[in-house]
C-alpha cells in the first residue's frame, strides 16, 4: 500500500520556550496551522496568547524553540523579512495610522513590493471584498468607525499577497453586527486561499469558523482538537467555554 507522506504544516511552532525578564511565558509550545485553514489560539487574559503571535512575527525572540514557516526557520528574522515571506499581520486594536487616508492605510501594505501594477490590480481587488472602504478611500483612518478600521486593517494585510494571515483579536470591541461581517470575512479571505492564524478571547465565536483550535492556558497548550469535538464534550465546555465571553 502506497503511503504519503503527510504534507508539512504552512507554519510550525516547535517547543518554544519565552521569557520576560525572569518569569517564563511559553513553557515547551508547540502548534501548527496547515495550509489552508484558520486556526485559533484560544486563552484568557496573561495565558501567552499575544507573545505566541509576536514570536510568529519576529517582534520577540523565544529564549528556545524554533518558528518554522513553509518548512524554513524564521526564529530571530526581522519583522520585514518574515513579511517578504508571505505572512501578515492583523494586529491587535489595528494599529492603522490615523492621521494618513484609507488609501495610504492600505499601501502601506504593499510596502515590500515594488511591482507598482500590480499593487494597483490588488488594491481594486481589495476594494472589491470591501466596498464601504472604497467610499472612504480619501477620509482619514482615525475617523472611521472600529468596525470599518478592522476592515482597513484586514485589506492592508491582503495587500502583502500573504499565504498566512495572524489575526489577533479580530473581534474585540466590534458592534454585533461587525463582528459578523468580520467572521465572514475570515472565512471568505480562506476560501480564496490565505491560511489564517487567529488569537481569540471569546472561544464561542472563534469555534464558529475554526477548523482547528488550541486551549492556552500560562503558556501551556492545555487542550486541542477540531472545534466540534470541543463544543460536544460537556467537561471541556464547563471548564473552558462556560464563561463566555472569555476563557
Amino acid at each position: 500500500m502506497d503511503h504519503q507522506a503527510p504534507e508539512a504544516p504552512l507554519l510550525q511552532l516547535d517547543r518554544l520556550n519565552s521569557y520576560y525578564g525572569p518569569v517564563q511565558v511559553h513553557f515547551d509550545l508547540s502548534l501548527s496551522v496547515p495550509a489552508g485553514q484558520i486556526v485559533c489560539l484560544l486563552g484568557g487574559n496573561a495565558s501567552g496568547k499575544s507573545t505566541t503571535m509576536k514570536a510568529i512575527l519576529g517582534l520577540t525572540r523565544p529564549h528556545s524553540g524554533t518558528v518554522r514557516f513553509a518548512g524554513q526557520p524564521i526564529t530571530g528574522l526581522p519583522t520585514p523579512e518574515i513579511v517578504r515571506r508571505g505572512i501578515s499581520s492583523v494586529p491587535e486594536a489595528r494599529r492603522l495610522f490615523p492621521a494618513m487616508t484609507v488609501q495610504e492605510n492600505l499601501l502601506m501594505g504593499a510596502y515590500i513590493r515594488s511591482d507598482a501594477r500590480a499593487i494597483g490590480q490588488d488594491l481594486d481587488r481589495v476594494l472589491e471584498r470591501f466596498p464601504r472602504l472604497r467610499e472612504r478611500l480619501r477620509q482619514r483612518a482615525g475617523t472611521l468607525s472600529g468596525g470599518e478600521q478592522q476592515m482597513v486593517a484586514m485589506a492592508r494585510a491582503l495587500m502583502g499577497r500573504p499565504r498566512l494571515i495572524c489575526m489577533d483579536e479580530p473581534t474585540m470591541g466590534l458592534s454585533p453586527l461587525f463582528v459578523e461581517r468580520v467572521l465572514d470575512l475570515i472565512q471568505e479571505i480562506n476560501r480564496d486561499g490565505v491560511s489564517v492564524f487567529m488569537v481569540e478571547q471569546n472561544a464561542s465565536l472563534a469555534l464558529r469558523i475554526a477548523h482547528f483550535a488550541y486551549v492556552l492556558q500560562s503558556g501551556l497548550i492545555v487542550l486541542s482538537g477540531p472545534p466540534g469535538r470541543m463544543l460536544s464534550d460537556a467537561r471541556i465546555r464547563d471548564a473552558y467555554l462556560g464563561g463566555e465571553p472569555g476563557l
